[in-house]
């Protein structure tokens, strides 16, 4: 039987790891799901008001047609990115948590996990925020702590449900941001005086092009890479894995991140719950904003709680989530969300070589076959890894080119490189 399968497990183990999500085991074909239900899921989790927000920075900042270059440039790095992750995931059935004990080690994978939790409870309290602030924008009577407060609570509970529910509630919220987004960019531009109007605006502020590359490819960059294997472990085909995620990111990204530039362009506000308010449109919008912030938001607690469950797997995974909903709440109040900018930066910098990195070891260093988790003896610390995380990252602070793009790549060299010289380090046991 194949590896996928999992044929060593008994029928109570596997009811066991379906119950926990496969925390700790790779996704049986049994349970594999079409494509339509995890384009739903992983449209979700990139319809996300924070992608607006970074489009807004970029049309604040560049021109009109320099916002569209840089948001599809962003696009099709990130596509890239989660093509070669889903591609992993689908043939392997693992979690990033797994796929990172491959890559860096049974004691080393602590440092990428840590990476993924900060950021996602970071993008977690952010959302939670949102939600408090796009409802006082509304009804300025209404503090944003405590609506974010209950926000935080509501988005925990439903990623504690799992799959099920995710799919639930992004069946609601895509196709109605979708609708809202539209009419935003339809409004801006006819405000503006059509496309030529939109051209003839120049930004109070510039930015460099390569800085906005980088704001676009930041605001999904965890998404991409670390939350893809969390949603296309699922998929029954490597096929149907990339499929999924050249829709979700040409298409979805660029629409959101378009949606937040456009309307930035014209009102000269990235923030989103002002910009449609000055368009008319928060009202009418108020519930599509909400539903939109949280179906990314437990997407983040999801995989966040996922990730960690692989590093501590006595852990119920319960818990996990109601800990991660718990700080991202405090997170919240604390005010995280006015570090938006700088959170961005860090994210486009941290975490694209990571992508390079599970890539190399996936055609390198175990050639499309990695040994089963429950047999394989791996090392406390695999060197490598870090060596290539570190100069990817060192790479992206140098402003050449493309940063980021040059990052996942001297990632990927270095580990590919490494790994054939060195090898995996991991011991099959009988």
């Amino acid at each position: 039987m194949k590896k996928e399968d999992t044929a060593a497990k008994t029928p109570e183990t596997t009811a066991a790891d379906s119950s926990d999500e496969y925390s700790n085991a790779r996704v049986p074909k049994s349970a594999r799901r079409s494509a339509l239900s995890l384009l739903t899921v992983s449209l979700g989790y990139v319809f996300v008001v924070t992608s607006m927000q970074a489009g807004g920075s970029m049309g604040v900042g560049l021109t009109f047609t320099d916002t569209v270059t840089a948001t599809l440039l962003s696009s099709v790095i990130l596509a890239v990115l989660a093509c070669a992750m889903g591609v992993i995931s689908a043939k392997t059935g693992m979690s990033t948590g797994l796929l990172s004990k491959y890559s860096f080690g049974k004691a080393g994978t602590y440092v990428p996990v840590a990476i993924v939790v900060v950021t996602t409870i970071g993008w977690f309290s952010i959302d939670a925020y949102l939600i408090g602030q796009t409802t006082n924008t509304l009804f300025p009577i209404v503090p944003i702590i405590p609506v974010a407060i209950l926000g935080g609570i509501g988005m925990t509970f439903t990623a504690m449900r799992g799959m099920k529910w995710m799919t639930w509630l992004s069946n609601i919220a895509v196709p109605l941001i979708i609708i809202f987004g539209i009419i935003s960019m339809v409004i801006a531009v006819n405000d503006a005086g059509g496309i030529v109007g939109m051209n003839s605006i120049v930004p109070a502020k510039p930015i460099d092009y390569s800085y906005a590359v980088g704001l676009g490819v930041g605001s999904y960059a965890v998404g991409a890479v670390m939350f893809t294997p969390d949603i296309m472990r699922f998929s029954k085909s490597i096929r149907s894995a990339i499929i999924v995620m050249i829709i979700t990111l040409m298409l979805g990204n660029t629409f959101m991140l378009l949606s937040g530039a456009i309307g930035s362009v014209v009102t000269g506000t990235p923030d989103v719950a002002i910009m449609l308010s000055m368009q008319g449109l928060l009202a009418p919008a108020f519930l599509v904003l909400v539903l939109n912030i949280w179906s990314t938001a437990q997407g983040c607690v999801y995989s966040g709680s996922m990730t960690l469950n692989s590093v501590v797997p006595k852990a119920k995974r319960t818990w996990l989530v109601i800990g991660f909903g718990v700080i991202g709440i405090i997170f919240a109040i604390i005010g995280f969300y006015n570090y938006f900018g700088s959170y961005i930066d860090f994210l486009s910098a941290t975490v694209p070589p990571l992508g390079g990195i599970f890539f190399a070891d996936f055609l390198v260093t175990y050639k499309q076959d990695y040994p089963d988790p429950d047999k394989a003896e791996l090392p406390t610390v695999n060197i490598a890894g870090f060596i290539a995380w570190i100069l990817g990252f060192i790479v992206t602070r140098i402003p050449f080119g493309m940063p980021v793009v040059n990052g996942i790549i001297v990632a990927f060299v270095v580990k590919a490189v490494l790994g054939a010289i060195m090898g995996s380090g991991v011991k099959t046991r009988a």
